[in-house]
């Protein structure tokens, strides 16, 4: 980290804007590249300058007197294209990143992000955009929204899912939780992420026994419901519990990309021919200040897209978790919009929620969405078939 990183937001302002941006028309020559957009806390007066430091922290990261000269200005470090004040104490920066720095894969795009301004203080990203070459190049999810559908072989309506759960029941109960499940019309089946080899549940167990329980039902049925088995844990064994529980009759793959490494979705993707779903276990730690991280739409939305993701948990508004329909619609936005060809990914609205929460949910996502709902389905009768039965009346 360079010598000039700030303890805090509230430094002493130095040299002006003026002296530190780039000169005008290299914008023009950056056909290809990042652009992200940051909230700044403190006073307006001394953002140019922590605009300037941002900008070479995430890139040349070293003190301004080592990285000057017209190569670095031009091809290395990160070029401040506008500084607004939001109000008396935030402003807004944005930085656009040279293709060449950013490189070609999401481990690296995801540094220079947020990489060593994540431990200044109050510093929030607030808009990630990739280039056309760049998003070209990062790929996003191998499968997407049209690819979810046509696993399933649903065109257009909110598909469902629910888990097998809690963690603690032996591999048989998941397995009968999940046969009934999949017999009562649920789309997509998973473990709950915590389930991942706990004696009680061993992986390669429970993972075969689920699957076959899911299968089993699929032939009763004559429908598609994909299992979806968590497949986090030790990263040297994440690939080959991916392949297993693709051999066994997994249709998708869950992981939660924060716990074991973003890229980790692109890998067990591409090994297994299967989508996989991102869980958000540990991203509130970016967006739960408010004033400091990656925004909620930003972190959910746009990275988990970029990252790979086919579909994203998030909670929803109404559930246990403190969410509101904005951030959710802002979210949904970012996982949906035009993104120079990147697919569209699912958002999975879940977190305790009702299942008298369906309509309102479809208010705001339409129909391209997953509607994930476990303990509410568990408690509405012990007929845990017949009550998935009934959650898909809701949207059929």
């Amino acid at each position: 980290m360079s010598d000039d990183l700030p303890s805090s937001p509230l430094f002493a302002s130095g040299e002006s804007l003026a002296m530190t941006r780039q000169p005008d028309g290299i914008a023009a020559d950056l056909d290809e590249g990042l652009v992200v957009t940051y909230r700044l806390a403190g006073p307006p007066a001394d953002a140019d300058r922590r605009a300037r430091l941002l900008a070479i922290e995430q890139t040349a990261e070293v003190s301004p007197s080592l990285c000057a000269g017209s190569f670095f200005e031009t091809q290395v470090l990160g070029r401040v294209e506008n500084v607004r004040t939001l109000d008396s104490d935030a402003s807004e920066v944005v930085i656009r990143y040279p293709a060449d720095v950013v490189g070609t894969d999401f481990s690296q795009l995801f540094s220079v992000v947020f990489g060593n301004v994540s431990l200044w203080a109050g510093v929030q990203v607030s808009s990630v955009r990739p280039t056309a070459g760049l998003a070209a190049s990062i790929g996003g999810p191998r499968f997407g929204i049209d690819g979810v559908r046509a696993r399933l072989g649903v065109p257009d309506r909110p598909l469902l899912m629910s888990a097998a759960k809690p963690l603690g029941r032996s591999s048989a109960e998941l397995a009968s939780y999940a046969g009934d499940l999949a017999r009562g019309g649920i789309d997509l089946v998973k473990d709950d992420h915590g389930i991942t080899s706990q004696r009680f549940a061993p992986f390669f167990e429970r993972v075969e026994m689920v699957a076959s329980a899911v299968a089993q039902a699929n032939l009763e049925t004559g429908r598609r419901c994909l299992y979806c088995p968590t497949v986090t844990g030790p990263v040297d064994q994440l690939v080959q519990r991916a392949r297993f529980a693709r051999d066994a009759g997994a249709g998708a793959l869950l992981l939660s990309p924060l716990v074991v490494g973003a890229d980790f979705l692109r890998v067990v993707s591409r090994e297994t021919d299967l989508p996989v779903i991102a869980h958000p276990a540990l991203s509130g730690a970016f967006f739960a200040s408010g004033v400091h991280g990656i925004a909620l739409p930003v972190m959910l939305g746009t990275l988990m897209r970029l990252a790979g993701a086919d579909l994203v948990v998030f909670p929803g508004w109404g559930g246990r978790f403190p969410f509101a329909r904005s951030e959710c619609a802002k979210l949904d936005r970012a996982l949906k919009e035009d993104l120079h060809g990147v697919p569209a990914a699912f958002p999975v609205p879940a977190g305790g929620l009702a299942l008298d929460s369906v309509p309102e949910l479809r208010e705001v996502f339409g129909n391209d969405v997953v509607f994930l709902i476990g303990s509410a389905l568990y408690e509405r009768s012990p007929d845990l078939a017949a009550n998935a039965a009934y959650f898909r009346s809701l949207v059929e």
